[in-house]
């Protein structure tokens, strides 16, 4: 029902002249529309608000502020979007602003709504609504219509949807978690519909309640049950600690994700490192900064027990510096007694493999050493089973890469020896390193067997030379 009013009103306080505002020169009045206009105490209506001019049409381009407040019921509530009672006009609103199930009164009787303008307080309007005594209800049917009971989806939210008496409070539960019930309020026709979020991996229980004016719980619905699948695991956040090392200087990862993964790992320079799981939720590693100085993106890779797999690139970044240079003093050279002609023994030099370490990348595993002076080659040999060895290849440099091939993890452990050749032309072999586990893949067999056959027909040339 649409009343209008032209009033004046005079006892408009001296604090709404603090207020500024722009309205338009052709409005008149406000049109003020509240529906229904038979309710309840307690119970929620709808509020609009029309700027008019003289001939009642719209006024298109009012944006001024606007004063709302309740002459008969002190305790009215008002819409929640107001501040400190007043509303001001946007584009956006069309020049009818509409607050749906903003305003309810708890006294009974003709009860009002008054609309001034903060700049003009002869340009006002007036809605009224027969409000009745509240009608204390003890059981209220509310049904859930929306998703159906033993529903499986495969995301980890959902739309709720039911139906129950008109302007009432409803609240959703999930999983019985009190603490994280969902609102909202039925509108003119009974229809709710509100998103659920966060439901977890597998069973889930959506339950809802209607509210009487009092909060009290006046009617429940029955519970569905939503089974989730599918669901990749979940990732938060990454720590780095701290975020700016020296190069090869240890820090610490720690990755907040879904709990009892059965991987969490982490890239940088395209090594890949495992963490492990410190508590629920959260993930740790001790790692080593890379050599070289640069910032490095972090990417985090998470798995669960079902295969399923979520990749979070440049989650985080880790710093490295160069390591500082400790310059020693120069010392004068003191002097040696004078030896004797050939009474000096001949400096032995030593060929032995050091250093020796593994590196993963992401496709390969890569196998290096320190440099040997004046090497000729140096012979890569594998592990048979027992104690046996068998000599694979040779390379000129320190550094032996295999390629990681498959889904299964493999391992196979290698050893090197140095061949030297001295000033003499004498060729010296070294004895074999320690054997140290390189991760191979299914492929690693043929791998081997293309080695041996090169290093055999290199072999045969030999002999024949």
């Amino acid at each position: 029902m649409k009343y209008t009013i032209r009033i004046l009103a005079g006892f408009i306080t001296t604090w709404i002249l603090s207020f500024s505002t722009v309205f338009a020169a052709g409005i008149d009045h406000f049109n003020v529309t509240m529906t229904p206009d038979q309710i309840g105490a307690g119970e929620s209506l709808d509020l609009m608000i029309e700027a008019a001019d003289k001939n009642d049409v719209t006024v298109k381009d009012y944006n001024g502020t606007i004063l709302i407040f309740s002459e008969s019921d002190g305790n009215a509530e008002l819409p929640s979007a107001l501040d400190q009672n007043t509303y001001t006009f946007m584009t956006s609103d069309q020049w009818v602003v509409k607050f749906e199930n903003a305003v309810s009164f708890s006294a009974k009787g003709l009860q009002n709504i008054y609309i001034y303008d903060i700049d003009d307080d002869t340009i006002i309007g007036l809605g009224e609504v027969n409000v009745s005594e509240k009608e204390v209800i003890e059981d209220i049917a509310i049904d859930i219509l929306s998703p159906e009971n033993g529903l499986t989806i495969w995301d980890s939210s959902i739309k709720i949807s039911g139906t129950t008496q008109k302007n009432h409070k409803i609240i959703i539960v999930l999983n019985d978690d009190q603490d994280s019930k969902l609102t909202t309020i039925s509108n003119n026709n009974g229809d709710f519909e509100k998103e659920v979020i966060n439901l977890k991996n597998w069973e889930n229980t959506i339950t809802t309640h209607v509210l009487n004016a009092d909060e009290e719980i006046v009617g429940s619905s029955n519970e569905i049950n939503i089974k989730v699948e599918s669901i990749a695991p979940t990732f938060k956040n990454v720590k780095v600690n701290p975020t700016s090392v020296e190069a090869e200087w240890e820090y610490e990862v720690e990755v907040i994700a879904s709990k009892e993964l059965t991987n969490v790992s982490v890239i940088i320079d395209d090594v890949v490192q495992a963490l492990k799981e410190k508590e629920e939720w959260v993930y740790t590693a001790s790692l080593y900064a890379p050599a070289k100085d640069g910032t490095y993106k972090i990417d985090v890779i998470l798995k669960d027990e079902l295969g399923l797999e979520t990749k979070e690139l440049w989650a985080g970044s880790l710093t490295v510096t160069a390591k500082e240079v400790i310059v020693e003093p120069i010392k004068e050279p003191t002097k040696d007694p004078i030896e004797p002609l050939n009474s000096a023994e001949p400096e032995i030099k030593d060929y032995s493999i050091k250093d020796l370490k593994v590196t993963v990348l992401k496709s390969k595993s890569v196998l290096t050493w320190s440099a040997v002076e004046d090497i000729e080659e140096y012979e890569v040999y594998k592990r048979l089973e027992g104690e046996k060895t068998e000599l694979i290849t040779t390379v000129t440099k320190p550094r032996f890469e295999l390629e990681i091939t498959g889904e299964e993890m493999k391992y196979d452990y290698f050893a090197v020896k140095a061949v030297a050749k001295t000033a003499s032309g004498e060729i010296i072999e070294t004895d074999l390193s320690e054997m140290t586990k390189v991760q191979t893949g299914p492929e690693m067999i043929i791998l081997l067997l293309l080695s041996l056959l090169i290093w055999g027909a290199v072999f045969m040339k030999k002999q024949k030379a």
